[in-house]
């Protein structure tokens, strides 16, 4: 809303205009501006395969094991370069994106399962 204010000044309109977010809404309604996004996969896990997993086959793996001895540990990436995968436009146009950086930091971020130990990224 600071920025509705900030060019209402510099382009000299003179009102008592109160900028909220329920302006903001009924402004996009009236001019037809939604939020899309550019690109995106779908999801890559099955996730009723993932839950019959949890529920059928980790309690075999885990038995027998104390809750601070079990770890999971998982690698990710922070695309730092990486434009915004969402945009808002008009209604009736679609939107493509363009060639998305690659450029991460990967990291890999491991905890046991309790909690007491979490090892630095």
């Amino acid at each position: 809303m600071e920025k509705a204010q900030k060019i209402s000044k510099k382009l000299n309109v003179e009102c008592d205009a109160s900028f909220s977010s329920g302006w903001l809404h009924k402004f996009k309604l009236r001019h037809g501006i939604t939020g899309k996004t550019v690109g995106g996969d779908s999801g890559d896990v099955d996730c009723e395969t993932v839950d019959d997993w949890i529920q059928n086959q980790l309690p075999d793996l885990i038995k027998g094991y104390e809750q601070k001895d079990i770890f999971n540990a998982h690698e990710t990436g922070l695309f730092y370069i990486l434009l915004p995968s969402k945009t808002f436009a008009i209604k009736s146009d679609t939107c493509h994106g363009g060639k998305k950086s690659k450029v991460r930091l990967t990291v890999l971020l491991c905890a046991n399962a309790d909690g007491s130990e979490k090892l630095p990224p």
